[in-house]
């Protein structure tokens, strides 16, 4: 009995390469298209601004404590304890730490184009009040002055 073998062209199967490779990159591009809208909603989603409610109570008692840390920020500056720039970097984190504290608004790391994002034009313009002095090696800014700035924005603020 003989058997008899018919030997297929070496390069017969080959198309299935290129058929997994365009299928492979498909699968590729939609996965990529996929992820990055998943990844755009969240950053939307935390680009949202949410103001936190506080009641009228928690508020003043906030606006206490702020105003407690300017009166000793003033009586450092007035006995020599800090100097003009510390004063400003100590007024700089109490603002921004009353505002996450009423607002729930992280403003404490933000730039100034960040807190001008954020839209509270008074925090704007206080911060921006503070940069020179506080990266500054001389300023003629009165301390005092925005120390008196900073108290009014916390006496006024409203929930």
């Amino acid at each position: 009995m003989e058997t008899t073998v018919e030997l297929q062209a070496p390069f017969q199967y080959m198309i299935i390469w290129p058929i997994l490779a365009v299928i492979m990159l498909a699968a590729a591009i939609f996965l990529q298209v996929y992820f990055r809208k998943k990844l755009g909603d969240r950053l939307k989603k935390e680009k949202q601004i949410r103001l936190k409610k506080i009641s009228e109570a928690t508020l003043e008692g906030k606006k206490k404590k702020y105003i407690g840390e300017l009166v000793y920020i003033e009586r450092d500056l007035m006995n020599r304890r800090i100097t003009v720039r510390q004063a400003y970097q100590k007024m700089s984190l109490c603002i921004r730490m009353f505002v996450r504290d009423v607002t729930g608004i992280n403003v404490e790391r933000y730039t100034l184009t960040e807190i001008r994002a954020v839209n509270i034009p008074q925090l704007t313009n206080l911060v921006k009040e503070y940069y020179e002095p506080e990266f500054a090696r001389e300023t003629r800014i009165d301390a005092r002055q925005s120390i008196l700035k900073t108290r009014m924005l916390i006496e006024g603020w409203r929930k």
